[in-house]
């Protein structure tokens, strides 16, 4: 299997992430030949372009996929990179904060969706669902506005 690098620079749009995945999921099919796989990456991606797309303060955003080969599997880090507002800024925070608090991922997620359910409330589920349905593991780094997010995995490969 040969590895994949994507560095996608984009001005981001809720229009975008969609067609952003799709082009996602052409380029990981021939690399991961495993439709779980696949869903499980590009649905990371979709999400963590999603919140750029609500939150970039400048409209602009960085997606870096990485897929390296490692025997019946691969190792994957999806990477998207923002400007943010202070206010978001805290908010990531306090939900990363909460999520890591948890150790069982499944169990926070449903949690979340429960809370959502009864209060209405925006739905901050993006990063939960990663880290649940992507069996992904988060790591938030922030340095003044800018906001990195990596979600990082193992997937089995066919």
């Amino acid at each position: 299997m040969t590895p994949l690098h994507l560095d996608l620079p984009l001005t981001v749009s809720p229009a975008i992430v969609s067609p952003t995945r799709r082009l996602l999921e052409a380029k990981l099919a021939p690399v991961l030949d495993d439709e779980d796989a696949v869903f499980r990456v590009a649905m990371t991606a979709h999400e963590l372009l999603e919140n750029a797309a609500k939150y970039a303060s400048d409209g602009k955003a960085r997606l870096e996929v990485d897929v390296s080969p490692r025997g019946e599997d691969a190792v994957v880090r999806v990477v998207v990179t923002n400007n943010s507002s202070r206010e978001h800024i805290d908010h990531l925070g306090t939900c990363y904060a909460e999520m890591n608090a948890e150790t069982d991922a499944m169990a926070h997620y449903f949690t979340l969706m429960r809370r959502n359910a009864r209060v209405g409330s925006v739905s901050r589920l993006g990063l939960a669902r990663v880290r649940a349905e992507g069996e992904m593991a988060i790591e938030v780094a922030i340095s003044g506005e800018t906001v990195k997010v990596v979600a990082s995995g193992i997937v089995v490969h066919s």
